[in-house]
């Protein structure tokens, strides 16, 4: 099949440059956001999709027009063979791999993941001191955390620090982490708390981008200088230069916020199905065709048919609060 850029389209015309990865549902932190709270335990099993497959579903979207990709879990430097398959699908994008960590064992591979073509990593960090990321991801990693940040700015990786907010859990560490951006020069971005299966979510944990916002211009007592969007590829975060300091916070605002308008991201799931919207579509099961000899232009069918089927927005636009039917693990952070 010919290699063709700037093809894949929805129903609406918005073009679709973005694929988001999930290449194993294993984690090594149990995040209160993430895990579920019911008692049932979480379901973690091997990736269902091997190496090759993960490389050659990847390919396929590229040549449908992808430019950018994103490996997610799960954690995916649980993968021994990550390294393996940045190599493999970064020439394919002329290098705009990208990885969502949550940094535990970044200090050690960092250079090698650099060497193999990654180009950036988004860590999750919640917490800006020890005790605090102790009692929302149930281990105290912090000190490694930190260490795997610093790597991968030594490394010549493009890093920035997700965070997501929760009122009674990690507020207090808004501001810290804040100041975190303006001493080091990081990009702390703050996503609003998002309903998933299982997760607790509640209205009153909530905290909208805009409370966030207020929270850090109060405590640093500047007033935050907004940047405009360079492109759709960098996602839907609102950018905000700290006057004096070459770090930015940025809010993603998940809820409180419509940005669908400019959506241009597709989602595959460490078991090979694809998701045209994170909170809306059903998925489109990819791998078992794929292991039953599909051809690349009957791939290619099935994903354009489930592309035309993408919602305009998620149902959140309406006000309602549709819960993701699987955790994020599941479907990739």
């Amino acid at each position: 099949m010919l290699r063709v850029k700037d093809c894949l389209k929805d129903g609406l015309g918005r073009p679709i440059t973005y694929l988001r990865t999930s290449i194993t549902e294993e984690c090594n932190l149990s995040c209160v956001y993430c895990r579920p709270r019911t008692g049932a335990p979480r379901r973690t099993e091997p990736p269902t999709m091997n190496r090759h497959e993960v490389v050659s579903l990847v390919k396929l979207f590229t040549q449908l027009g992808i430019r950018k990709v994103r490996l997610t879990g799960g954690e995916p430097m649980l993968r021994k063979d990550l390294e393996t398959i940045v190599a493999m699908i970064a020439p394919e994008v002329d290098g705009r791999v990208h990885l969502t960590t949550n940094g535990m064992r970044l200090a050690g591979r960092a250079r090698g993941l650099r060497d193999a073509g990654l180009l950036g990593v988004n860590i999750s960090l919640d917490a800006a001191e020890r005790e605090s990321f102790r009692r929302l991801t149930k281990k105290d990693g912090f000190s490694r955390v930190m260490a795997g940040i610093h790597a991968a700015r030594s490394a010549g990786l493009k890093t920035k620090l997700n965070a997501v907010v929760m009122r009674g859990w990690n507020d207090d560490q808004v501001l810290p982490l804040a100041r975190l951006a303006m001493n080091e020069g990081f990009q702390v971005r703050f996503i609003e708390f998002m309903p998933y299966k299982d997760n607790g979510w509640d209205e009153e944990q909530f905290i909208p981008a805009e409370e966030i916002l207020q929270r850090v211009q109060e405590g640093l007592g500047v007033a935050l200088q907004e940047e405009p969007t360079i492109n759709l590829e960098e996602g839907p975060a609102r950018l905000f230069a700290i006057p004096g300091s070459s770090g930015k916070v940025g809010v993603i605002s998940t809820l409180s916020a419509r940005f669908c308008n400019r959506c241009n991201r597709v989602r595959l799931t460490s078991r090979g199905e694809m998701k045209a919207c994170l909170f809306g579509n059903a998925s489109v099961d990819l791998l078992g065709p794929l292991r039953n000899r599909a051809t690349s232009d009957d791939l290619t069918r099935l994903i354009r048919h489930a592309m035309k089927e993408k919602l305009d927005c998620h149902p959140m636009r309406d006000g309602d609060q549709p819960i993701l039917s699987r955790g994020m693990w599941q479907v990739g952070g």
